[in-house]
């Protein structure tokens, strides 16, 4: 019996100890968004955990939303699974993402094939933007190049102002999502 209560209370210990593991992994603390962006050299191609208010869902088809942080800056958030879409119901609400976060650098050259191309881009992640519904509105009415010349207009000034040779967009390939709040930071 002597043997029996040291031989349980040894596996006690050692399966105590194992669901005991002091080392967090950073997608289990959650990371100011602000943080994320000011040091993405640390935090890039790592699965994190952060907060935002979702100001903008894709209308072409919800699966892509800009997580805006507290000082207004800009992290684009997908799902992992391509085949997934955001519901609307994320939009202007406080959430939690758990995910990967990437960054895709824009530099000067690429910013002059875009204003070479022609092309309305996306206000999340300034691709081409696939919504031709909006597209070809905007080219009816006259004012595509209008705001082509905006986008480019501000990405030539962001770089400018930038210490960086490239301005970033910093995406956060979400495995988890919820909402936290109604509320707007």
């Amino acid at each position: 019996m002597k043997n029996f209560t040291l031989l349980t209370a040894i596996l006690l210990l050692i399966v105590t100890s194992l669901g005991c593991n002091n080392t967090t992994s950073i997608g289990q603390t959650t990371i100011a968004a602000d943080s994320l962006l000011a040091n993405i050299n640390k935090y890039c191609n790592t699965n994190v955990t952060t907060e935002g208010y979702i100001v903008h869902i894709c209308g072409v088809d919800n699966k892509k939303m800009k997580l805006k942080t507290a000082s207004g800056e800009i992290i684009k958030v997908l799902w992992a699974d391509s085949l997934k879409s955001f519901d609307r119901l994320f939009l202007k609400k406080n959430i939690k993402v758990t995910g990967l976060l990437t960054e895709q650098r824009i530099e000067k050259g690429q910013i002059d094939k875009m204003e070479h191309n022609n092309k309305l881009l996306c206000h999340i992640d300034k691709t081409p933007c696939t919504d031709t519904a909006w597209v070809n509105k905007h080219k009816l009415a006259g004012t595509a190049d209008t705001l082509l010349n905006r986008d480019i207009r501000k990405l030539r000034s962001k770089l400018n102002e930038s210490p960086k040779k490239y301005i970033s967009i910093v995406s956060i390939l979400a495995e988890k999502c919820e909402i936290i709040t109604d509320e707007k930071n």
